[in-house]
């Protein structure tokens, strides 16, 4: 199965996947570089488990509007790609979607929209299982909300499996 990126023009900044940011925790992805408006794509063929905004607040940031595709490494293989501060979702869950295909665009800065965070997309791969709850974009150890083994470097992996 080959993988594409989400962006055309893939480029981290800011916080990247596993780096530790003072008084927040672990950050679970790579917030990537793009403008307002950016199409976002699909990185793999899949199904829509998530689609929903969390707008949070000024003084509490949180994803925005958010997606979350569940994909197929093999039979019993399964992988989620996670899309956090698009300004506007063009999908919704259930939907199936192919590789490639716009599933969002970057927001706009500072908006419900994108969480109230400077423009860009958090991007994740996580492994582990799915239990319907949105994915946290950080990992505390005290919290457990997640497993840090469940995450994947989404750099590495789109490397690994663009092949």
């Amino acid at each position: 199965m080959k993988i594409i990126s989400p962006l055309d023009d893939y480029k981290v900044n800011g916080y990247k996947f596993s780096e530790k940011v003072s008084g927040w925790g672990i950050h679970l992805g790579d917030d990537c570089n793009a403008k307002v408006d950016t199409p976002v794509k699909a990185i793999a063929n899949g199904e829509i488990i998530y689609s929903a905004i969390h707008s949070g607040s000024i003084k509490k940031r949180n994803w925005g509007n958010i997606i979350i595709i569940k994909h197929e490494l093999s039979k019993d293989k399964k992988y989620f790609s996670l899309y956090g501060h698009l300004g506007k979702r063009l999908k919704n869950q259930g939907d199936k979607i192919e590789a490639g295909e716009i599933i969002g665009y970057v927001g706009k800065a500072n908006s419900a929209e994108n969480g109230w965070w400077k423009s860009h997309l958090h991007f994740g791969i996580y492994t582990g299982p799915w239990n319907g709850e949105v994915l946290p974009g950080y990992y505390k150890e005290k919290q457990k909300r997640t497993e840090l083994s469940y995450w994947e470097n989404p750099t590495e992996w789109i490397m690994r499996y663009s092949k």
